[in-house]
């Protein structure tokens, strides 16, 4: 399937390269599969000129800019390529396979990193982004693979004096701040719950695939959203946990082999747990792989619905058509979450321009208790479904 890209019109071109205008120079690290990968996604939202504050640059893909992407994956490669032809032709973004290519930054250009790349190569790029001198990093969750890498990062980050944003677009979002204010006004005991839904099919060989893609597993991937905003909103953190038990009737884990590895992955592919905190806070989180492309914060009492909120929102919803029309075929959870990527990225953006704090956007110490909750939560669950 052709991807379509929006060429920038001479006036669009004109505000650009206005001295006067003070913009973001991305650099996107991890661009991925046209109409699959989070990284297409961003690049497309700051191509369309949907992000202010931002002009993207240049794009390092380290997997499909290389022999190996070709070899392992060519209808993929060849998706990227087609694209990133159009890309240089209409955009003049400069693509390159490491992040060491990119030139060195320009003495007045405010340089902002995105990282959108597997969870296992973030490391390695983030530190590519500090040596390229980007004084601003997105970098999406969970940010690394284990606690220890992201504290690295964190350390490495502050020395060089680069901030650093966490890709937690719920964290902005409408449903989450009305789920809570719902419950707090209530005048009785509520019992508060964030589902998360994606849109895979409920196929051994589509959930395969999934487990290899996201090998950190479900919680440090799918559902380090909801435990960001846990952290974040609840005080939730590892030392603040009195207990976790998971509802065994709508969780399931499974075993599947990856198809590009061959590899043995155990993940969950749905998971429904409370978190009780030492301050008797109650909260539960569940997240199903192949239930919808919605979230949800559910609010009940006594065992009776009081309220639902769900993202995407009235608005939301509404504009799916359109974002089906101009971006048709992508991964229906781009359209669902399109106005908080939006948020995130010119919060982000106008930060690195102008030092405005970016409200609601998570920061990499959110991130790295947020991950430690995870690396804690796993096993435990993994045990109580044996």
């Amino acid at each position: 399937q052709s991807v379509q890209v929006t060429p920038r019109t001479s006036k669009q071109g004109e505000a650009t390269s206005m001295t006067t205008t003070k913009e973001a120079s991305v650099v996107l690290v991890g661009c991925g599969c046209p109409l699959r990968s989070m990284g297409w996604y961003h690049a497309t939202q700051i191509l369309d000129n949907r992000v202010a504050s931002c002009t993207l640059k240049s794009v390092v893909e380290p997997f499909y800019m290389t022999d190996l992407g070709k070899q392992l994956d060519e209808a993929g490669y060849n998706k990227f390529q087609e694209w990133r032809n159009q890309v240089e032709q209409d955009h003049g973004v400069k693509f390159y396979a490491n992040t060491s290519d990119v030139p060195p930054r320009g003495e007045n250009e405010h340089r902002l990193g995105i990282i959108s790349a597997r969870t296992s190569d973030n490391p390695k790029l983030f530190a590519g982004c500090i040596d390229m001198g980007c004084q601003t990093v997105f970098l999406e969750k969970p940010g690394a693979p284990t606690v220890t890498e992201l504290e690295k990062m964190s350390d490495v980050a502050k020395e060089a004096g680069t901030s650093v944003f966490m890709g937690f677009n719920k964290n902005v979002s409408a449903y989450l701040s009305r789920t809570r204010e719902f419950s707090a006004s209530a005048d009785q005991k509520c019992d508060v719950t964030f589902l998360h839904n994606n849109s895979y099919e409920n196929t051994e060989k589509e959930l395969a695939e999934c487990f290899e893609r996201n090998s950190e597993g479900m919680l440090k991937n799918m559902a380090i959203h909801e435990l960001a905003m846990l952290v974040t909103f609840y005080d939730v953190k590892v030392d603040t946990i009195a207990s976790v038990e998971a509802d065994k009737i709508f969780s399931s884990c499974k075993t599947l082999k990856g198809p590009s590895s061959g590899k043995d992955f155990t993940d969950f592919d749905k998971i429904k747990f409370k978190i009780t905190t030492k301050a008797e806070v109650e909260i539960n989180v569940a997240a199903d792989r192949c239930g919808g492309d919605d979230s949800v914060g559910i609010v009940e009492a006594s065992g009776k619905e009081l309220a639902r909120f769900t993202m995407p929102d009235e608005d939301a919803v509404n504009n799916i058509p359109n974002l089906e029309k101009k971006y048709p075929g992508a991964m229906p959870y781009f359209y669902a979450q399109d106005p908080d990527y939006l948020t995130l990225k010119q919060r982000v953006a106008k930060y690195c321009v102008d030092g405005t704090k970016p409200e609601g956007v998570a920061t990499i110490d959110v991130a790295i208790n947020t991950l430690k909750v995870a690396e804690y939560l796993t096993p435990i669950l993994q045990e109580q479904m044996k």
